[in-house]
């Protein structure tokens, strides 16, 4: 599932929100343990304590992390009237680019005949194949799986609309 910019740091402020919520309620329930002289073996075997501080964890530590090598990857599809790039950090890959003259179809499929997720399929040409150089039984299909901002639904629909409007401007 892809995930905007936006939306991750909705998730970050979040996780950091709910994070000093956590470290605020094991602060009171330490300092009035700590009023009362509870032993320490209470704080050691207390279930409550080790959620608070698996929380804690999760929340300021594991979020960030997570959040930042999210945003780091950045990988994007541009989607232009001549083609498709892929793109990874704002830097075009090399030979990414395909037309709408070389995509034959585009489908959802499952990347195993087995049931399972789907994914956005587009097949090339024949030509198109030969051109490239690419071999193998899969050598037509170029499977999009995941990072991207859309569903693989709503990719998918965007996709074979473009290409049913761009394919018969270019051709």
């Amino acid at each position: 599932m892809g995930t905007s910019s936006r939306k991750l740091i909705v998730i970050l402020f979040i996780a950091l929100a709910t994070g000093a919520v956590l470290v605020g309620l094991a602060v009171l329930i330490v300092s009035s343990s700590l009023e009362r002289n509870v032993s320490w073996m209470l704080f050691a075997f207390n279930p409550r304590m080790w959620a608070i501080t698996v929380g804690t964890i999760g929340c300021l530590v594991v979020a960030p992390i997570a959040v930042a090598f999210r945003l780091r990857r950045a990988d994007a599809l541009v989607v232009s009237s001549t083609g498709l790039v892929e793109s990874h950090r704002g830097t075009v890959l090399p030979a990414s680019f395909v037309s709408w003259n070389e995509i034959e179809r585009i489908t959802l499929d499952t990347a195993t005949p087995r049931p399972g997720p789907k994914y956005v399929v587009y097949y090339l040409t024949r030509d198109s194949v030969q051109r490239r150089g690419r071999t193998g039984p899969f050598a037509r299909r170029i499977m999009l799986r995941t990072g991207f901002e859309l569903s693989h639904r709503r990719l998918f629909e965007l996709l074979t609309a473009a290409h049913a409007r761009y394919v018969r401007q270019i051709r």
